[in-house]
């Protein structure tokens, strides 16, 4: 009977079984192969179940929210990447060089925060415009977004020409002479340049918030690869130093401009404006922008003020200080640049809900974001622990600094994944619904309360050094962490609105 069932088996097409198990072969049964497609039909219901459950609400779904995000997060993450290599490239060029654009990169933030701020308002308003569906204001208020920006990175430019002495001084007063010529020379020479980081940044932040993340984060791609590219060459390959990455600077930011107006032509961008547009003035939705990005503004600008004065602590302790100092920093923001990116991101999902009257969703949907920020924050801060000594090593950290910098990151670790995630999200979400107001005073307070004084206190009087400056950081999360969740539970912050 076998005999016969073999040929007609090889006539069907089928294997014998014994010829499997000869040649080493798995047959899977039909039946195998219905219940594994079952399986998976089961796991993506089980998955699209939780999404919908957790993330859509009546103002805005699941997928709605992941094409806000993901393309905000490679764009976050492309950036913060290259501007590591970056960092470890200008490191190759020695201490002096390390802690010039160090420092100067933090007084730049303290000015580009400020009209970041400001892009943080528009992004607001266009969230609640598009959430009301009005597609004429959308418009008005993609354009205004623009020229508040620009004008004020043209505003802040004059800042620096004008009073750069005077902040030097404060800033860099006790440096090394070598440290203090080349931070000058940085500053100076990015300067030139800043209005038109201005207008790709507002144009970018435009594009987000019409859910046109994807040409945003090309642009992204595309410009930071060319930075990089500048950087090599004049960085690694003729070594010019401090003047090379002036130049490399000066000529991304000059190419950027024409390239991210090309690459919203080829994707058929639905902003499009004329230049004339650029010079009118709709106070009415101007209004709007600055009643939710001046006081962001305002915040973000004292805040790195006040990160400002801190520095100002650390530079007398000596060059090793303010490395380990600013390559600490750089490791903490790899553990937040995921989070961080769920932070911006409310502004307009909370912006979304709001223009469409549904405060319930805020509440809901900043919960379920809050748990997935918490998760990431975890694996995060798993991942930088692992890969410390190849980040250090990057970075050109000198070996005697290395434990202080561990000490730093891992005492980060610790309570990064609540209180740094509360005291951050919770204030975006408040802004985004118009209770701006409110957390400037917050922040402002305790940011010169307990970071600066605290920082002071236990770095300079308890002599403990840059390890006493970052716990009085980590104490001015867990007060902020304290006080927005509080706010949070109640329902004032839900009275308020962006828009007349």
């Amino acid at each position: 009977m076998h005999c016969l069932f073999v040929p007609a088996m090889l006539f069907c097409g089928q294997r014998h079984p014994l010829d499997a198990e000869r040649n080493g072969i798995v047959e899977i049964s039909p039946l195998d192969e219905m219940h594994e497609v079952i399986s998976m039909a089961s796991l993506t219901e089980q998955t699209e179940s939780f999404l919908t459950r957790h993330f859509t609400r009546p103002s805005l779904t699941w997928r709605q929210s992941f094409l806000l995000i993901v393309p905000l997060l490679a764009e976050n993450t492309f950036s913060t990447m290259f501007g590591l290599i970056n960092t470890g490239m200008i490191s190759a060029a020695g201490m002096a060089s390390l802690s010039a654009v160090s420092l100067i990169d933090t007084l730049n933030g303290f000015l580009f925060v400020f009209y970041s701020g400001i892009a943080t308002g528009a992004c607001v308003v266009v969230a609640n415009y598009r959430g009301r569906g009005n597609a004429e204001k959308l418009h008005e208020a993609c354009v205004q977004a623009v020229t508040a920006v620009t004008l004020f990175t043209i505003a802040t430019s004059l800042f620096i020409f004008l009073l750069h002495g005077p902040v030097l001084q404060l800033l860099l007063g006790a440096a090394d002479p070598d440290v203090f010529e080349k931070g000058k020379l940085y500053l100076l020479g990015g300067a030139l340049t800043l209005p038109l980081v201005g207008v790709t940044t507002a144009m970018c932040g435009v594009l987000r918030g019409i859910g046109e993340g994807r040409t945003a984060l090309l642009y992204t791609i595309i410009s930071s690869g060319l930075y990089v590219l500048l950087n090599v060459v004049t960085l690694s390959i003729l070594q010019m130093d401090i003047p090379g990455l002036i130049l490399s600077i000066s000529l991304s930011r000059v190419l950027n401009v024409p390239l991210l107006l090309l690459l919203k032509h080829l994707g058929k961008s639905s902003f499009r404006f004329r230049v004339r547009e650029l010079l009118r003035i709709n106070f009415h939705i101007l209004r709007s922008i600055m009643r939710v990005g001046f006081p962001c503004a305002l915040e973000s600008l004292f805040f790195t003020g006040g990160r400002l004065v801190t520095q100002g602590f650390i530079v007398p302790m000596g060059t090793m200080a303010v490395v380990s100092y600013n390559v600490s920093y750089s490791v903490m923001s790899l553990i937040q640049i995921f989070a961080n990116t769920i932070n911006s991101a409310m502004f307009t999902i909370a912006g979304i809900c709001m223009g469409k009257g549904r405060t319930d969703d805020v509440r809901s949907l900043t919960k379920s974001w809050f748990a997935v920020n918490t998760a990431i924050y975890v694996v995060m801060i798993g991942v930088t622990l692992i890969s410390f000594d190849f980040l250090v090593q990057f970075y050109n950290a000198p070996a005697e600094i290395v434990p202080q910098i561990y000490q730093c990151v891992l005492m980060t670790a610790i309570v990064q994944p609540i209180v740094h995630n509360a005291g951050f999200m919770l204030p975006s979400v408040f802004r985004a619904v118009g209770d701006g107001a409110y957390c400037t005073v917050v922040s402002l307070s305790i940011m010169w309360i307990v970071r600066v004084f605290g920082g002071y206190a236990l770095g300079v009087w308890l002599a403990m050094g840059v390890p006493g400056v970052w716990i009085a950081m980590i104490l001015d999360w867990a007060v902020r962490a304290i006080i927005y969740g509080v706010r949070f539970r109640g329902s004032r912050w839900l009275r308020h609105r962006i828009l007349d």
